[in-house]
């Protein structure tokens, strides 16, 4: 997607009404659960680190276990985006109770200082003095305190920008200035070591705070969280993604984007550099991951890791499939890069991702939110609950919710006596006021397959001003009517100008044939997905034995009821999906080889079941040898998953902080996408079995590089102790666990085992530990 000079500007929350329809009452719904929240709670890690009494106790989950203070910066930017309209009273209350809040604790603090990091003030202190010890999830003992933080920052900055709260402006004030003289005093090895630790949306606040102020110095910080080992391979072209922590990543692409659009504004001397730079380097990322990593849904990784992008197999036997923060990030993205490019292949992409993956994120009756999205055939998710957990997808859930209808509407750049055109981005019902015109969007009826609306434009005085609209690409065609009898085609994911001059009221009607087809994998792979014009659909399953909601235990946020064997999945073939009949409800009812037809529905509407979304392929010569290759893959996995009471895959974040796992003299990397963890020291950490019945143990390793081996602590007794060397093929051990009928939990210690006195001794690269029965149908 090459860059254009065009520049493009979003119309704000306060101009866009949305209509009756699912994108006003999904946005109804979160501001429920919005206001169902005790702001005093999100303000009580705030107070405390100030020093100041709480009001209220913490809420518990993710707010008492280290990421304390992060929801309130979620909750503040969600708010005020639906306070930005000024007609809500109570979102309004909810804005100025939070922004409130926080500035009585950074005034307590004194220094411009605020959050609600565990020990935050002492945190810089150390940092101040040159300690910085990082990893990929840690910074000096506290969890990705930096990603926390920026909630912080970005809340204020939204309550500022779109709803004018004089009191988030003087705070952000105040913020900002702390940021600069903080990172000021400390060196490009210090800072750089920073960023050695997931450091979340960084450096788009800045660069947005930077336009907002109109600051080169803040573009400037923008710029220092650009970590060159993320850009360079972008710049150059190269998709070095494979194993990384996709959300860690994505935030920083967005911010690249943002820092070309703040060099347009607050630096032009500087666009040239940051156009080769950032923006080059966030225009491969959104290349990359939405054109070789993305699938359908607008989702990316399994359990928050990007997968190879060359093999897309663990997508399809996860229960862990794409995280939903990724693709709100993603849309943010393509948001940014629309904006400066004016290309519309972003919107494409944008508001598909946000139809079926966002959309569908949020429960429509209690508003709980996803965290994955599983591929596999026949698997579910589970949503959170009302007042615990507070995971990631929580947070970022109620922007994403908050935000239908963001991208609807933009304009071009223009001037006052020559207006840009506005543009028309998505088919949504809604409505806008701008510049004397008035344009209105409402569903029509229409023929089964077949997408109808009315566009209107009122102008208040006779006006010259083009108006276009966008025509979603996944439609045969559009036929316009323009007039009474007059028609006009138009070719699908084009922009028709509607019109350059307006007097009165003037309606369209615009008809949209779906086109029904079968997308397959990035991969190449034989899977695939049913798309209904924008729609992705799938299969219902319906099992009341499930519990839906997630609770507030680590790892409350993944479906971890049994898997379904993949043998046991439809298998479409693509033909018969073309030829697919349509039903008189709306769903569209498949062929399936080997087995009855199936009826699908939209994906977004599928809640509270089981669901099969991706399908593998093939043909009616095929369909046998595909289902026994499909009972091949599961042969092992499904009974290995069967009796794992509990396990910790090392390298990636939430399965480490879900088990309280600390480590010292340790190193992490990848081989290919799998990611591994050793120590010359001790890795600590806690494994739980709800059912009692764990007995055994499997370690899994990469094979040894050098001389060395491993020792497992388990309950304070050792259950594995082994001597390796390169020539060792194990690299799988099970052990029997210590008698301890009905034990819950169990702490673990890893350690190396044997001495060299030319050398450190280290573990292998371990790659996870599982906690397993021999009971497999528990």
């Amino acid at each position: 997607m090459p860059a254009t000079s065009t520049l493009v500007r979003f119309l704000p929350p306060a101009a866009v009404q949305l209509r009756e329809g699912a994108d006003l009452a999904a946005q109804r719904t979160v501001r429920e659960t919005l206001l169902r929240l005790d702001p005093d709670r999100l303000l009580a890690p705030y107070l405390r680190e100030a020093g100041l009494s709480a009001r209220a106790e913490p809420y518990p989950g993710w707010e008492s276990d280290g990421l304390d203070g992060h929801t309130a910066g979620h909750v503040l930017s969600a708010a005020s985006t639906l306070a930005a309209r000024g007609d809500d009273a109570p979102i309004a209350a909810l804005v100025e109770h939070l922004v409130g809040g926080m500035r009585d604790a950074q005034q307590a603090i004194g220094t411009g200082y605020v959050g609600g990091v565990p020990d935050g003030v002492a945190l810089w202190e150390e940092v101040l003095s040159g300690r910085v010890e990082a990893g990929a999830f840690s910074l000096n003992g506290r969890w990705v305190p930096l990603y926390n933080l920026h909630k912080t920052l970005a809340g204020l900055l939204d309550a500022t920008e779109l709803v004018g709260h004089p009191v988030a402006d003087a705070a952000l004030a105040d913020l900002g200035h702390w940021w600069l003289r903080t990172a000021a005093a400390l060196d490009d090895g210090v800072f750089g070591a920073l960023l050695d630790s997931e450091f979340g949306g960084f450096t788009e606040a800045f660069a947005r705070l930077a336009i907002l102020r109109r600051d080169p110095a803040l573009l400037a910080l923008a710029r220092r969280f650009a970590r060159p080992a993320f850009v360079e391979p972008l710049v150059a072209g190269r998709d070095e993604l494979d194993g990384l922590h996709a959300n860690t990543l994505i935030p920083v692409a967005v911010g690249l984007a943002t820092i070309e659009r703040a060099a347009r504004e607050v630096d032009p001397d500087a666009v040239a550099d940051v156009a080769a730079r950032e923006g080059a380097a966030a225009r491969t990322f959104f290349d990359t991951v939405a054109g070789r990593r993305s699938i359908p849904l607008g989702g990316d990784s399994v359990a928050e890791h990007f997968h190879a992008a060359e093999d897309f197999s663990r997508m399809f036997v996860a229960r862990e499939g794409p995280e939903t923060c990724n693709t709100h990030n993603m849309v943010k993205l393509a948001a940014e890069l629309h904006a400066l490019t004016g290309d519309d292949a972003y919107l494409h992409w944008a508001e598909r991702a946000r139809l079926n993956h966002l959309r569908s994120a949020q429960h429509p009756g209690h508003g709980g939110l996803v965290y994955f999205t599983s591929q596999r055939p026949g698997h579910y998710r589970v949503y959170s609950p009302e007042a615990e957990g507070f995971w990631c997808c929580m947070g970022s859930g109620f922007e994403a919710q908050a935000r239908h209808g963001a991208l609807v509407y933009a304009e071009s750049a223009g001037t006052d006596a020559a207006p840009g055109e506005l543009r028309i981005n998505a088919l949504v019902p809604s409505s806008v006021r701008t510049r004397d015109l008035l344009v209105e969007i409402d569903p029509a009826e229409a023929a089964a397959g077949v997408d109808a609306w009315r566009v209107t434009v009122t102008a208040d005085r006779p006006l010259a001003r083009a108006v276009s609209i966008l025509i979603p690409d996944g439609v045969e065609h559009a036929r316009i009517e323009t007039a009474p009898g007059v028609v006009a085609d138009v070719a699908a994911g084009t922009r028709w100008t509607a019109g350059t001059t307006w007097s009165g009221r003037t309606t369209y009607r615009i008809e949209l044939p779906r086109r029904l087809r079968v997308e397959t994998a990035p991969d190449g792979s034989a899977w695939g997905w049913v798309v209904d014009g924008s729609e992705v659909l799938a299969q219902r399953i319906p099992d009341e034995a499930l519990s839906y909601r997630g609770t507030g235990a680590r790892m409350g946020h993944i479906a971890l009821g049994a898997l379904r064997p993949l043998a046991e999945a439809p298998i479409l073939d693509p033909a018969d999906v073309a030829a697919a009949e349509r039903l008189a409800d709306g769903r569209v009812r498949v062929a399936a080889l080997e087995g009855a037809a199936i009826d699908l529905e939209p994906f977004a509407g599928i809640h509270d079941a089981r669901y099969t979304v991706a399908f593998p392929l093939a043909d009616a010569a095929t369909a046998a040898a595909r289902r026994v290759e499909l009972a091949g893959i599961d042969a092992e996995a499904l009974d290995l998953e069967a009796r794992t009471c509990d396990a910790v895959v090392f390298g990636q974040q939430q399965p480490e902080s879900d088990h309280a796992l600390v480590a010292d003299d340790e190193d992490t990397g990848i081989v290919g996408d799998v990611r591994w963890r050793r120590t010359a020291g001790a890795i600590r950490f806690t494994l739980r079995d709800w059912t009692g019945t764990a007995d055994r143990l499997r370690v899994e390793w990469f094979p040894a590089e050098e001389p060395g081996g491993l020792r497992v602590h388990a309950g304070g007794a050792v259950v594995l102790d082994r001597t390796l060397t390169p020539e060792s093929t194990e690299t799988v051990c099970e052990v029997d666990m210590p008698a301890s009928p009905g034990a819950l939990e169990w702490s673990m210690i890893i350690e190396p085992t044997g001495s060299m006195i030319d050398r450190v001794v280290r573990t292998p690269r371990l790659r996870g530990v599982r906690l397993l029965t021999s009971v497999a149908d528990r």
